[in-house]
């Protein structure tokens, strides 16, 4: 219950009816919201002309969902939804001063049906919803859509149903019951244990790594890799390089992000080039980044952010050895190129996309964010021979980018993603398969024209 509310001196009020209870439950479980007193200063006009309210008064976003018995005489509905409208937008424009929000969605819900005809409200940033429901009749209707991240029409439709069909609805204590507890799990709960689900994903982006190296480390042994002067066996699987024959077609931008350095530096081959100090710290840091990207933003994000921002990582890594820059290189190598969009991704948490998710968590997670580039940028300028600090930029900036127009999933605080999102994200996880069949075709063509080895380990 918000603070402000009922007091023991004045007892509870009325009981609202059967079914603005019913879908005031999953107001204050599903939607968050809380319930309020009709003698809350804070509801200002709209306090006793509502028999339930539900509130979000914290946050960025302002919300509002009012239940009403509006008049018999159609003719007197339409004033009273004009008197009702005026009121809820200057309680919208207040909450947007004194909260401060962002935005602001309310929905009015009459309890009997409405016939009038409204226009829909001019204001930049209160989005208002009128919609009417029969509990008799088990029908719901819309004059002005419901805004995003209330309940529509079909939802309260359905509850009106249900309480037709004979199911019983719960008590105004029930549903005050289920907001405490709620309040009391913490609204930080469901991404908590997101958190500590199973980042399947994660691991099976390990083990392909890990598949890929051993592949990969047997063709650079037996046919050479960048320590030979053909690049045969790093072309072969996939690997970028300039001046060797097709070393630079489009797919291997995406395919020598999977690629990793064998040995620890300059060990030579053998069976200890087997043992991969590249491979170890991206694949450790797939894991650290992967358990977290992957429950707050879904398996789809992480998949489509790594390929795009391998890509870019390996486009800008193409540049600067195009322009000669200082510690730049025309053989490049590695997937920390995805691993920092990963990062960029996480740094715009709650920033544009996501403000919903627990602020103390998004802070900390750019805190961490922060750190690790630091430490990437001056490792990357210390180790300048081993680490191509462009890529880690290029593909940082571009997870920035994309953290600004796709949202975490709605479970910890964002929303689903549109259809035009979803679309894109499948798109690039499309071209990067592409690039991946093609980098196999590649491999094989080789093989099927250089059957015996150059060099035998």
């Amino acid at each position: 219950m918000t603070e402000n509310t009922w007091s023991d001196e004045g007892g509870l009020p009325p009981e609202p009816p059967a079914l603005a209870r019913l879908v005031g439950l999953g107001l204050v479980t599903r939607y968050r919201l809380r319930l309020a007193d009709p003698r809350d200063s804070r509801l200002g006009e709209l306090g006793s002309d509502y028999a339930l309210v539900t509130v979000a008064w914290t946050g960025t976003r302002s919300a509002l969902v009012g239940f009403f018995q509006p008049p018999d005489d159609p003719g007197a509905q339409l004033a009273d939804l004009h008197r009702r409208i005026g009121a809820a937008l200057r309680w919208g424009d207040a909450r947007l001063r004194t909260q401060p929000a962002t935005h602001c969605d309310i929905l009015l819900v009459a309890l009997s049906p409405l016939t009038a005809q409204l226009p829909p409200p001019a204001h930049p940033a209160v989005r208002l919803g009128v919609a009417w429901t029969d509990a008799g009749s088990g029908e719901a209707g819309a004059l002005l859509p419901t805004p995003p991240g209330l309940p529509g029409v079909g939802e309260i439709r359905t509850a009106a149903r249900a309480l037709r069909g004979g199911s019983e609805a719960p008590t105004l204590a029930a549903v005050d019951l289920a907001e405490r507890e709620t309040v009391h799990s913490g609204y930080v709960a469901p991404t908590r244990r997101a958190l500590i689900s199973t980042p399947r994903l994660t691991y099976a982006m390990v083990a392909t790594f890990v598949v890929i190296f051993l592949i990969e480390n047997t063709m650079w042994q037996r046919y050479g890799g960048p320590g030979d002067v053909s690049y045969a066996g790093y072309s072969a699987v996939g690997g970028i390089a300039f001046g060797y024959p097709g070393g630079s077609d489009w797919w291997r931008f995406f395919s020598t992000a999977l690629l990793h350095v064998p040995g620890f530096f300059n060990s030579g081959g053998g069976p200890s080039s087997y043992l991969s100090l590249h491979l170890l710290v991206n694949c450790y840091s797939t894991v650290i980044l992967g358990r977290i990207i992957e429950p707050l933003y879904g398996r789809i994000t992480l998949t489509a952010t790594f390929i795009a921002t391998a890509f870019a990582a390996s486009a800008v890594s193409v540049l600067a050895s195009t322009l000669n820059l200082p510690f730049s290189d025309s053989v490049f190598l590695g997937a920390s190129g995805g691993l920092m969009g990963l990062l960029g991704l996480l740094f715009t948490l709650g920033r544009v996309q996501g403000r919903e998710v627990p602020a103390g968590l998004a802070h900390a997670l750019r805190r961490g964010v922060l750190i690790s580039l630091f430490m990437t940028v001056i490792l990357g300028f210390t180790f300048s021979g081993y680490i191509d600090n462009y890529a880690h930029l290029g593909g940082f900036a571009t997870g920035v980018l994309i953290g600004l127009v796709i949202p975490p999933v709605r479970a910890v605080g964002g929303r689903d993603l549109a259809l035009w999102q979803k679309a894109a994200l499948i798109g690039v996880i499309a071209l990067g398969t592409v690039a991946v069949l093609l980098a196999v075709i590649n491999l094989g063509q080789f093989l099927a024209s250089n059957p015996a080895p150059l060099t035998i380990p």
